[in-house]
């Protein structure tokens, strides 16, 4: 079988180059090398949302346009959420797209990378945190060696993914992109649930309670 040795060959070369989700550094470009669900066996599990929503915008010279898979994955080793995209641009997109970037995701940690065993044909060079953290806005980077723009009309992006440890989410997020010289409106995505400040009071307040019954009890 010609297609034997071909195949042996993708997978030794996955191996290699697979490592796994990156954490963020606030500020900072920071290089995605690509991951497989078999580097990072708790990116498996079982998909909570599959969403497909259209964009389009003006990108300086005409319309780009194409369509965001959003997905939402619960770990099946340790029950914590993925967040995954993928962008595909339309063939009759005027432009490429340079950034994909997200908002109001907020996490206790960023850890960032894209999917080699996945669906697509295009990734993502490099992540980005940006100060202050607790705004959660992080950009994934699609440029070429010479700084050009890659994730062109009739392509398709492979999954970007955050790897969080929430374990409950919402439809919070946003996100955008840039285009040769401009950025897209905004369009709704999946985050991390962020708990209401009425919850925050009432676990300080069970906290605080928990802390004067202890101290009963010691006395």
């Amino acid at each position: 079988m010609k297609t034997l040795p071909r195949m042996l060959a993708l997978a030794a070369l996955a191996a290699t180059f697979s490592a796994q989700a990156v954490t963020l550094v606030p500020d900072t470009w920071v290089a995605l090398p690509g991951t497989t669900e078999a580097a990072e066996p708790q990116l498996a599990g079982l998909v909570l949302e599959d969403d497909i929503q259209a964009f389009s915008f003006n990108g300086g010279s005409g319309i780009i346009s194409g369509t965001v898979q959003s997905r939402v994955v619960r770990s099946s080793v340790d029950g914590t959420l993925d967040f995954y995209w993928r962008i595909i641009s339309d063939d009759r997109s005027a432009g490429s797209i340079g950034t994909f970037r997200l908002g109001q995701f907020i996490a206790s940690e960023y850890n960032a990378n894209w999917r080699i065993d996945g669906l697509g044909q295009v990734a993502p060079d490099a992540a980005r945190l940006f100060s202050p953290v607790s705004n959660g806005d992080v950009n994934f980077r699609f440029t070429s060696p010479n700084g050009s723009d890659t994730l062109g009309p009739g392509q398709e992006s492979y999954f970007l993914l955050l790897d969080t440890t929430a374990t409950s989410y919402a439809r919070t997020g946003v996100f955008d992109f840039t285009g040769p010289s401009q950025i897209s409106g905004q369009y709704t995505t999946f985050a991390p649930a962020v708990p209401e400040p009425a919850t925050y009071a009432m676990l300080l307040a069970g906290l605080a309670v928990a802390g004067v019954a202890a101290k009963r009890r010691r006395s």
